[in-house]
């Protein structure tokens, strides 16, 4: 390997390093890798066959600035174009630079001009949704005259390109425009680190110092290369690097949070990142729990006192009430047929989050509370007293609109107000509950239910975390008041946020090996906002020939930004959706019925319940008084045969006929929408199709 002693570089594609003129591009637009555009699905093929039959062309794919408001900037297609071209190649290189030098020899008219250094700074990537595939090429060389390529052990060897991002060195407001992404001097590098459900930016180096931005991180993430084999022009062979650039992944790259290298508790560099832990307690508590709390109250007015009775009573969302009239209401009595059907859902959703926080205090926390009978000292003291803190008004049991009716399934011993109480009342039923089928509902005085409640597998106790009449659970942490001038369901949502600084404070630290759950993306929070700028770099590792011999990584690419997928420059690919012509029974019935919806017994039955209800029923369940009707949808268990086995079904239906129905309701939404949006001028253009007809004469 006595190559091994030459000093390898990545250059641009060999037909980058002229320009159209035969001159040599200058050093810094050589040493670039270059990023092919190409307006066509089948890309690869019309990469190879370009390499094959006229490699000189290649420059006519650098990737240029476009949009779809201006005029089309694709190569011309021409399948001939390489018969009509000048055959440099088979003039062997001698008499080609002579018949260059006499004049004699004109450049290709249709070739495009190889990029020049004056890069320029609006260059955007479109997605292969929008019919564009850019490829990132470069070939691997000896600093030898000719510039051979470097052959390379597959086997010991590997070469890949890094995606990086260029992040402002100095950090300004984040409603600020980016500064040019050309002044190196303004930026530092970010490589992208995989790391569970997305991926961190961790800084590499200083933009400006090409030596040490050229050092990959350990983790950093490696896109695959290939080689493409082709013959320039005076016959010698060349390889040339390609690899596809991912544009598709804008989102996730985009969307992925900055990691500034400090190593947190369990090893990792998160020391920002949000504990998993925490997370969790959001997505299963405090998440359902503010949710309930919205689906039961208005706002209020803005300074409301977050204990107040009157402020509680203004806050009731007006379909609790009893109607007068088609206008009016009695706010002082509710509707009890209203206030029965919100607290069964209500409930279902209660015992469940009662059951997420039973099981995130034990595993999480190691707080037993069937063995806790008083707060614990420290940190899980404070999280056990807020908790304790939170109980709903005694009129549960006792006043008017409470939970207990003549007649009912329940008693006052069976209905829990305060949180802690309540949390020991559902450990028992925690195997009913996971495998509980069907709905709950709160048993009417003057209904008998043959399944009820007590005896149907729910638990026999009843607790609310929101309930429409008497108010909303809310935890009293010591310490914390909520912001005076926000709305009353703000502070009470302030509340219950704050329950998450005393779980912080009282979690564990982390066993060693300890696994922790996914943290959600919505969790994670980008390292910035704005539109990113990124370029790519080729790199060729050789990890058997260190220390002697480094890692060659390439000058960075033009700086670009990825287009999102509604992005309103990128160019549109041309979609056609075909709808059935002859629409009339005799048309629609030669269609087959190709698509199967398979449904589980459970579905089965619910779908059975609502096969009765009507477009008239729908209209006349929201319409007021004397029109409205409610809703009968009578309770059926599971879809099961007549000797009571389990039943599902497989349903076919007719794609067709699908997109008939898909079509016509897509109008009318955009239609009862174009009253918020008013966005119908700008959803579709009709143009005529003569002779377009469902059946021919």
């Amino acid at each position: 390997m006595t190559d091994m002693n030459h000093d390898l570089a990545w250059t641009a594609p060999q037909p980058f390093w002229t320009d159209a003129s035969g001159a040599v591009q200058p050093g810094n637009a050589l040493l670039r890798p270059q990023i092919l555009r190409f307006t066509n699905d089948e890309f690869i093929n019309e990469m190879l066959a370009t390499l094959a039959h006229d490699p000189a062309s290649l420059t006519r794919f650098a990737a240029m600035e476009e949009t779809w408001r201006g005029p089309g900037a694709a190569p011309a297609v021409d399948p001939q174009r390489w018969l009509q071209r000048t055959p440099a190649r088979f003039l062997g290189a001698q008499r080609k630079n002579l018949l260059r030098r006499r004049g004699l020899l004109q450049p290709d008219a249709t070739a495009q001009v190889a990029p020049t250094a004056a890069a320029t700074t609006t260059l955007k990537l479109y997605q292969p949704a929008h019919m564009r595939h850019y490829l990132v090429g470069g070939s691997l060389v000896c600093r030898t005259p000719g510039l051979p390529d470097r052959q390379i052990d597959p086997a010991r060897h590997k070469v890949s390109f890094v995606l990086r991002r260029l992040m402002p060195r100095t950090p300004g407001a984040k409603d600020q425009p980016l500064p040019d992404p050309l002044q190196s001097a303004l930026w530092d590098e970010y490589a992208f680190v995989l790391k569970g459900k997305a991926g961190v930016w961790r800084r590499v180096a200083a933009a400006n110092h090409e030596s040490d931005a050229a050092v990959l991180s350990p983790a950093e993430e490696r896109l695959s290369l290939f080689p493409a084999i082709y013959a320039q022009d005076d016959g010698h062979g060349r390889r040339l690097y390609i690899g596809s650039v991912p544009v598709g992944r804008r989102e996730a790259y985009q969307g992925a949070a900055a990691d500034n290298g400090a190593a947190s508790s369990d090893g990792s560099n998160d020391a920002n990142a949000m504990d998993p832990r925490l997370v969790l307690f959001h997505t299963q508590v405090l998440g359902p729990w503010k949710a309930l709390v919205n689906g039961v109250m208005l706002n209020g007015l803005p300074g409301d006192p977050i204990d107040g009775k009157d402020a509680l009573e203004r806050a009731r969302i007006p379909a609790v009430f009893v109607k007068k009239n088609d206008t009016e209401y009695d706010t002082g009595n509710p509707d009890p047929h209203t206030l029965r059907t919100m607290r069964s859902a209500l409930q279902t959703s209660s015992w469940y989050l009662l059951l997420d926080l039973h099981h995130f205090l034990k595993e999480q926390l190691g707080m037993d509370l069937q063995t806790i009978s008083a707060a614990p000292a420290g940190p899980v003291g404070a999280l056990y007293a807020a908790l304790n803190s939170a109980a709903m008004p005694s009129a549960l049991a006792d006043g008017k609109g409470n939970l207990l009716e003549p007649g009912g399934d329940y008693s006052a011993s069976q209905i829990e107000s305060n949180l802690i109480a309540a949390l020991r009342r559902i450990v028992p039923f925690e195997a009913a509950l996971e495998k509980a089928t069907g709905t709950f509902t709160i048993r009417r005085p003057d209904q008998t239910i043959p399944d009820a409640a007590v005896t149907a597998g729910w638990p026999t106790f009843l607790f609310l975390f929101a309930d429409p009449w008497l108010g909303v659970l809310q935890p009293r942490p010591a310490g914390f008041t909520p912001p005076a001038r926000d709305y009353l369901a703000e502070k009470i949502q302030a509340r219950i946020d704050s329950l998450a600084d005393l779980v912080k404070a009282a979690l564990p630290p982390l066993a060693p090996g300890q696994r922790l759950p996914e943290p959600t993306l919505a969790s994670m929070q980008p390292a910035d906002m704005r539109e990113a700028w990124y370029v790519m770099r080729l790199v060729y590792e050789r990890p058997d020939c260190a220390p002697f011999h480094a890692n060659v990584v390439s000058a960075a690419t033009q700086p670009f930004r990825m287009a999102g997928f509604f992005d309103p420059d990128a160019p549109a690919r041309p979609i056609r959706i075909g709808l059935p012509m002859d629409i009339s029974p005799a048309g629609l019935r030669k269609f087959d019925k190709n698509a199967v919806f398979m449904m589980s017994d459970m579905l089965c039955g619910q779908v059975d319940r609502m096969k009765g209800l009507t477009l008239g029923d729908l209209v006349l369940s929201v319409l007021p008084w004397p029109f409205h009707k409610d809703l009968n949808i009578p309770e059926k268990g599971d879809c099961k045969t007549g000797d009571g086995i389990s039943l599902g079904v497989m349903c076919s239906l007719s794609i067709p006929i699908i997109t008939i129905c898909a079509m016509l309701l897509l109008m009318i939404i955009v239609a009862l929408l174009d009253f918020v949006f008013r966005w119908i001028p700008y959803f579709i253009v009709c143009f005529p199709l003569p002779g377009f007809k469902g059946r021919k004469d």
